[in-house]
């Protein structure tokens, strides 16, 4: 069964909560949904929703929302992260694709919640767009011992293949799917399979095949099938391999 690793299932596109997703997880054969947190409200609804069978949460600040990491929500974060299944810190990262936005504040935030998951001994969740450079500067003198993913990665060769010697693995959704994403299925070639994760980002990104539609956890499987595609491996290998590392990365899934 699949596994993603990355999705809003309460989002308010949905209407309900997660619940019909989480209703459908058998026949979608999906075995697991993480449920993402991007702010204080949606890591609060994360751990909610959690507590329905197989669905677990990540707690963290999406880069859009610096201002709101202090040391109380912080202090809030690890008690939240008590709950068994709370099983990584994210998403928190970089994203300097609207100018508007503080790239110092971004940075400082990072570092808080960077802290923070060591502390708890969590892997973390992994925002970065249009920031790689900022990026694998802070990252180059930090340790991962518990590991992490990079959420979405749309980065090159090089970058991927910098991330993943540092014990970071690399998630691949929708976007995988597009014709115009070359860089990115090089990276879905080459890199080690171990380090492949999927998602799908809900109600984001949806994959190429169902395009025009809100995106749903189910659809994981169209980018299990672009990397079986790429790798030239069957479908049912690359799900039996990515559950497995998913299993690795994020211990508390049971």
């Amino acid at each position: 069964m699949l596994i993603d690793t990355h999705a809003h299932i309460t989002d308010e596109k949905y209407g309900d909560g997660g619940k019909g997703i989480i209703e459908a997880m058998p026949r979608d054969n999906l075995e697991a949904i993480i449920c993402i947190g991007c702010d204080r409200e949606s890591s609060l609804a994360a751990v909610e929703v959690a507590k329905n069978p197989n669905v677990y949460a990540a707690v963290g600040v999406h880069p859009y929302y610096p201002e709101i990491v202090t040391n109380a929500l912080m202090d809030e974060f690890k008690s939240l992260a008590q709950n068994e299944k709370v099983v990584a810190i994210g998403e928190f990262g970089l994203d300097y694709h609207h100018d508007e936005y503080d790239r110092d504040a971004q940075i400082k935030a990072m570092a808080m919640q960077y802290e923070l998951a060591r502390e708890l001994k969590l892997p973390m969740v992994f925002h970065v767009r249009a920031a790689t450079g900022d990026f694998i500067d802070f990252i180059r003198d930090k340790a991962f011992p518990e590991g992490g993913v990079m959420h979405c990665f749309a980065g090159s060769v090089e970058t991927a293949d910098i991330c993943v010697k540092k014990g970071l693995y690399i998630a691949f959704g929708g976007k995988l799917t597009y014709r115009n994403s070359k860089t990115t299925q090089e990276v879905a070639k080459k890199i080690p399979l171990d380090m492949i994760l999927l998602e799908t980002d809900a109600p984001y990104l949806t994959p190429v095949e169902k395009i025009g539609q809100v995106n749903y956890p189910a659809f994981v499987s169209y980018v299990r099938d672009k990397i079986a595609e790429l790798r030239g491996m069957t479908a049912d290998e690359v799900e039996s391999v990515t559950t497995k590392n998913a299993k690795t990365l994020f211990k508390r899934i049971k």
